[in-house]
C-alpha cells in the first residue's frame, strides 16, 4: 500500500513538473503588435527605398566603389601634413617664389588644447568615436532621400569631410558620396581618430585665406587658439560650417548664435561643466581681419599665373567638370559658386605647400616686355586717390604658337602696389576684336570665302551702326574685316548660328572663355557686346587657335608639378591634349583675312608695319564710346594681344590709347621676332589658290552641292524632255570640270564621314530618354544629301541602307531590354505595394482590438 501510494504521489510530481513546463504562452500586448507591424512596414520601405536605388544608380555606385577604393590606395599621411613649402621655378630651374604659410600654423593634436576637438565633435559627429569613418544610417538614408526625390542628402561624418575637403570636389552627387563614404572608410583604418581629427582642424577652410583652425585663430583673432577664449573656440568651429554665413567679422549674430549653440551641445553631452557653458555663454568677443597672419601674396604677374595654371591642372585631377556655357542662369550661378568653392580649396592648399612648379617664366624677357608696356602708356600719369595706381592701365599675353605656352603675361603698367594681373583676371569687352573668331572662321566654316560678297546695309535698326556711321555697299568678306564691318559681322553671327545650328559663342565656349553669359547667344556679340567680356590670355589664345590650323591648347606656363613629399609628377605638359575648334580651311581663311587689316590701304591697321615680318595678322578692337582699346594679332612665331583702358570703364581717346596699343603690339613683335626667318603660315592641303585666290575644300563642296540641287530643280520643273536633257548636259559639263570633280570626291567624304557619325550614334533607350527621333532626323537629313550625289542609288545608298537598317534592329533590342526591365520593376512595386496594403489591412485591424481593449 505504502509502495503504490508512492508511485501515486511521484506520478502526481510528474504531471505537476509537466503542466509547470506547459505553461499557456502570454499573448502580445496589442500596442506591442502596432508597434511591430509599423516596424515591419517601415523596414519594406527601406527595403524598397534600397531597390530603387540600387536600380536606378547602380552601375554608378559600383563605379564610384572602384573609383574610391583606387583613391584610397594613394592616401599618404603627407597628404594633410605638408611640410615642404611651395617652389616656383623659372625656364631655368631656378627658385622665383617660395610659398610656406601652413608650416608654421600647423598644431598637433598632442599641443590643442582638448576643447577645440570637443567643440567640433560635439556639433559635427556626436559618434564620431564609435563609428568607422560612415554612420551605419548614411547609405540608407541617401537611399530614401533619392527615391523620395528629395536630393543626394545624407549627413557627412568628421572623417567624410576630412576625405572631400582634401581629395574631392564639390560636386553633389550619387557618385561622389559613396567615393567618398569608401575612402573615408580606408582612412578610419590607417589612421586613429586622435590622427584624423589633428589631419581635420589642420585642413578645413575658415574663410579669408586661412586653412586650419591656429591659422584662423590668427587671422580673426591675432592669436594662437590655445590663447582663444571658450567663446572664441566655438566661434572658429561654427566658421567651418560655412565660412560667409558665420564669419565673425561680418556676421557676428550669426556667429554668436551658433557658437552658443556649439557650447549647448558640449554641455549636453559632458564635454564643459554648467558653470563653464554660463561663463562662455556670457562671454563676448572681437574679430577683426589680422592682414600680417597669413603671407601669401603673389606680387609677381607670371608667378600668379603658374599658381592659377597650377590650380585648374589640380582641379581637373579632382575630376572638376569645368563648363563654360549654360543654359539658364540658375544652372550658370550654381556653377560659378561650385566652381570659387573648388578653386579657393585647391589654390590655398598650393599656397600651403608641398609643391614644386616647374615653368617657362624668363624674368629677363618679362622685364623688358613690362618696360614696353610701361613705356607706351607713360603719356598718362592720373593716379586714383585711394590705392595711388595710375588710373590708365593696359594688359598683354604672349602666347608662343609653337608650344601653346604662354611667353609672358603682363598684367598692368608696373607701378608698386599694381599686383592685380589683368591679363587673365580682368574681363572686358573685346569689341572688334573678336569678329575672327564668332564671324569669320564659322562663316569659312559653311563653305563661304574671302570674295563671298555681304551687303553693308543695316536691314533694320536692331542691327549695330559701322564706326563709319554708313554703308560701303556690297562687301567682300576681306574687306569688310579690313575695315571692320559691324553690319558684315552681325550678319554672319546671325547666319552662322543657323546654318550650323549651334550658339554663336560655341567656338569661344569651346575654346574655355570663362566670361561666357546664357544671353551671349545674340549677334551683338560679333562686335563685342559680351556680358562680361574677355581677358587678354583669352583672346591670344583664339588668336593662337586659328595659327594652329584651328587646334585650341589650354594657355599655360607650367611645364611640370611635383609633390614635394614623394618626387612624385603629377602633370607635365605632355599630358595636355588638342581640341579641334574649326577646320583647317577656316582657320587659315581666317588668318589669310586678317592680313587685310594692315594691308589695305583703307584697314584700321593700315599705319601699323612690323620691322622683321612681311607675314603677319592683326585685328584692333574697340568699345562703345571707346572704353575698351584692344590690338590682337599673330605671326607665324607668336600671338600677341593687348588691351588698354580704365579699370572702372570709361571712355578713351581712340586715337591716342589705340595708337598706344598698336605701339605695344608694335613692340613686342619686333623684339620676339628679330633673327627668326621670315615665313608665311602654314596653308592646309584643304586650301587651294584659284586665279590668285583661295578656295577651300568646304567651299567646294558647298559648290557642287548647289550646282547640283539646282540641276536637280529644274529638271523637275521643266516637263518638257528638251528641257531635261539640256539641264543634264549642264550639269554634266559643270561636273567634268576638275575643281568640280575634286569638290565631287570632297562631298563624297564628307557623306561618307557623316555615314559613319551614324553608325557609332549610341543608341539610348532609358525611362527617361529615347534618342530615336534624333537619330532618325538626322539620318533623313544625310539621306537628302546621299539622294543629291547619288540620285540612281550607289555605294553611298547601300552604305546608308546597311546601318539604317542595323540602327533600327539596335533599337528595337534596346527598347525590348528596357520593357523587360520595367515590367519586372513594376512587378516588384506592384508586390511591394501589396504587401504594403496587407500591412495597412493588418494594422487597422489591430487598431480596432486595441480601440475594443481600451473600451
Amino acid at each position: 500500500m505504502a509502495k503504490r501510494q508512492e508511485r501515486h504521489q511521484k506520478k502526481l510530481e510528474n504531471k505537476t513538473a509537466k503542466q509547470k513546463k506547459k505553461v499557456p504562452r502570454k499573448k502580445l500586448a496589442k500596442s506591442t503588435k502596432i508597434s511591430l507591424s509599423i516596424l515591419v512596414a517601415m523596414l519594406l520601405l527601406a527595403i524598397a527605398g534600397t531597390v530603387f536605388f540600387f536600380q536606378n544608380y547602380g552601375k554608378e555606385v559600383t563605379a564610384a566603389i572602384d573609383a574610391g577604393e583606387e583613391h584610397a590606395a594613394k592616401i599618404q599621411e603627407s597628404d594633410f601634413k605638408q611640410h615642404h613649402p611651395t617652389t616656383i621655378l623659372d625656364k631655368n630651374g631656378q627658385t622665383i617664389k617660395e610659398l610656406k604659410t601652413q608650416e608654421r600654423d600647423y598644431l598637433t593634436y598632442e599641443k590643442m588644447d582638448p576643447l577645440v576637438s570637443q567643440a567640433l565633435i560635439s556639433i559635427e559627429d556626436k559618434r564620431f568615436y564609435e563609428h568607422h569613418g560612415v554612420d551605419t544610417q548614411g547609405l540608407l538614408t541617401i537611399a530614401l532621400n533619392a527615391a523620395t526625390g528629395k536630393g543626394i542628402r545624407g549627413a557627412s561624418t568628421i572623417t567624410q569631410q576630412l576625405v572631400k575637403n582634401i581629395y574631392l570636389t564639390p560636386e553633389v552627387s550619387i557618385s561622389r558620396k559613396v567615393e567618398e563614404m569608401v575612402m573615408a572608410q580606408a582612412l578610419e583604418k590607417r589612421f586613429t581618430k586622435h590622427q584624423i581629427l589633428e589631419y581635420y582642424l589642420n585642413n578645413v577652410y575658415f574663410g579669408h585665406g586661412a586653412y586650419g583652425i591656429n591659422a584662423a585663430a590668427k587671422v580673426y583673432f591675432g592669436k594662437s587658439i590655445n590663447d582663444t577664449s571658450l567663446l572664441e573656440k566655438a566661434i572658429l568651429i561654427g566658421v567651418t560650417n560655412n565660412p560667409g554665413i558665420f564669419d565673425p567679422t561680418t556676421n557676428k549674430q550669426n556667429a554668436l548664435k551658433r557658437a552658443k549653440l556649439i557650447l549647448k551641445e558640449m554641455n549636453t553631452q559632458g564635454y564643459i561643466t554648467n558653470k563653464q557653458y554660463e561663463k562662455a555663454a556670457a562671454d563676448d568677443f572681437t574679430a577683426k581681419i589680422h592682414s600680417n597672419a597669413l603671407n601669401n601674396q603673389l606680387d609677381n604677374n607670371e608667378v600668379a599665373l603658374a599658381v592659377d595654371s597650377a590650380t585648374k591642372v589640380l582641379m581637373e585631377q579632382q575630376d572638376f567638370r569645368f563648363q563654360y556655357q549654360f543654359d539658364s542662369k540658375e544652372e550658370e550661378e550654381r556653377y560659378n559658386k561650385e566652381y570659387k568653392t573648388a578653386y579657393n580649396k585647391v589654390y590655398q592648399r598650393i599656397i600651403s605647400g608641398g609643391y614644386q612648379i616647374s615653368t617657362n617664366i624668363d624674368t629677363a624677357l618679362h622685364d623688358q616686355l613690362q618696360g614696353i608696356l610701361s613705356n607706351a602708356m607713360n603719356a598718362w600719369q592720373d593716379r586714383n586717390a585711394e590705392n595711388s595706381l595710375y588710373t590708365k592701365q593696359a594688359a598683354m599675353t604672349v602666347i608662343d604658337n609653337q608650344t601653346g605656352n604662354v611667353v609672358a603675361s603682363i598684367g598692368g603698367r608696373g607701378e608698386d602696389g599694381n599686383d592685380y594681373n589683368r591679363a587673365f583676371l580682368s574681363y572686358r569687352q573685346p569689341g572688334s576684336a573678336i569678329k575672327p573668331l564668332v564671324s569669320y572662321a564659322p562663316a569659312y566654316e559653311r563653305g563661304l570665302l574671302e570674295t563671298t560678297t555681304v551687303s553693308d546695309d543695316r536691314p533694320n535698326s536692331t542691327y549695330p551702326n559701322n564706326v563709319y556711321n554708313a554703308s560701303k555697299g556690297n562687301l567682300t568678306l576681306r574687306n569688310a574685316l579690313a575695315i571692320s564691318s559691324n553690319v558684315v559681322a552681325y550678319k554672319l553671327a546671325e547666319e552662322n548660328r543657323t546654318e550650323l545650328k549651334e550658339p554663336i559663342y560655341q567656338p569661344l565656349a569651346q575654346m574655355q572663355f570663362t566670361g561666357l553669359d546664357v544671353g551671349d547667344d545674340n549677334p551683338i556679340i560679333a562686335v563685342g557686346g559680351m556680358t562680361y567680356g574677355a581677358t587678354t590670355q583669352e583672346m591670344a589664345s583664339g588668336i593662337a587657335t586659328l595659327v594652329n590650323q584651328g587646334n585650341y591648347r589650354a594657355p599655360l606656363n607650367i611645364n611640370t608639378i611635383k609633390r614635394k613629399d614623394t618626387g612624385q609628377e603629377i602633370f607635365t605638359q605632355d599630358d595636355l591634349t588638342q581640341q579641334k575648334i574649326y577646320s583647317d580651311d577656316a582657320a587659315y581663311l581666317t588668318i589669310d583675312t586678317m592680313k587685310a587689316v594692315h594691308q589695305n590701304a583703307d584697314g584700321t591697321a593700315a599705319s601699323l608695319n612690323l620691322a622683321y615680318n612681311q607675314y603677319w595678322a592683326v585685328k584692333t578692337g574697340t568699345t562703345d564710346e571707346a572704353k575698351d582699346l584692344w590690338t590682337v594679332g599673330a605671326t607665324p612665331y607668336y600671338t600677341v594681344a593687348v588691351w588698354a583702358g580704365d579699370d572702372t570703364p570709361q571712355p578713351q581717346d581712340n586715337t591716342s590709347v589705340g595708337q598706344a596699343t598698336k605701339e605695344i603690339f608694335k613692340q613686342t613683335m619686333d623684339l620676339l621676332n628679330n633673327g627668326k626667318e621670315d615665313v608665311d603660315f602654314q596653308m592646309p592641303a584643304s586650301v587651294q589658290k584659284v586665279d590668285n585666290h583661295l578656295v577651300t575644300r568646304s567651299s567646294q563642296t558647298k559648290q557642287v552641292l548647289e550646282t547640283r540641287q539646282n540641276a536637280l530643280q529644274t529638271a523637275t520643273a521643266n516637263i518638257d524632255t528638251l528641257a531635261k536633257q539640256k539641264a543634264n548636259e549642264l550639269t554634266a559639263a559643270k561636273l567634268n570640270t576638275p575643281m568640280v570633280e575634286e569638290a565631287s570626291t570632297f562631298s563624297n567624304q564628307l557623306i561618307s564621314e557623316r555615314i559613319d557619325t551614324l553608325s557609332q550614334l549610341e543608341i539610348i533607350v532609358t525611362d527617361t530618354q529615347d534618342n530615336w527621333q534624333i537619330f532618325d532626323q538626322y539620318a533623313q537629313q544625310v539621306f537628302t544629301l546621299i539622294q543629291q550625289v547619288e540620285p540612281s542609288g550607289g555605294s553611298l545608298s547601300d552604305q546608308y541602307t546597311n546601318v539604317y537598317r542595323n540602327k533600327e534592329v539596335e533599337y528595337a533590342h534596346e527598347k525590348a531590354e528596357r520593357n523587360s526591365e520595367l515590367n519586372t520593376i513594376k512587378s516588384q512595386i506592384s508586390e511591394a505595394k501589396s504587401q504594403s496594403k496587407d500591412l495597412d489591412e493588418q494594422i487597422s485591424d489591430l487598431k480596432k482590438e486595441l480601440a475594443e481593449a481600451r473600451d
